[in-house]
């Protein structure tokens, strides 16, 4: 019974990460073209990247917002300009942790796969 209880603790943990704000960020295809640009052009201010984007400035923006406040991107003020980049680190390590929840799920309910 208590590996039982083990095994959901270890499934509910990756439920609640598949349920976090950081695949919900992900999930919206306006960040991936964000992600996409940044990838390709490095450290980029807001008008920049707007310019590469067929939505409004004000909308590229409260994307920005919400991928430097899930941590995917660092935002550093210079002057009266935002700059955003991948914050490359946070983002290996959320997927590394997922991947070793997933790791420990498929243990436990299919052992042969994990091997």
């Amino acid at each position: 019974m208590e590996t039982q209880a083990t095994d959901l603790s270890i499934i509910d943990a990756l439920v609640n990460d598949f349920d976090s704000k950081f695949f919900k960020t992900l999930s919206e295809p306006v960040r991936l073209d964000i992600l996409k640009y940044l990838m390709l052009n490095g450290r980029s201010d807001i008008g920049t990247i707007a310019e590469h984007m067929p939505q409004d400035r004000s909308v590229i923006s409260r994307h920005l917002n919400r991928m430097h406040e899930t941590g995917i991107l660092n935002c550093e003020k210079e002057t009266r300009h935002m700059f955003y980049e991948i914050n490359g680190q946070a983002f290996v390590d959320k997927l590394e942790k997922i991947t070793k929840q997933i790791r420990q799920c498929m243990a436990a309910c299919c052992p042969s796969c994990c091997e």
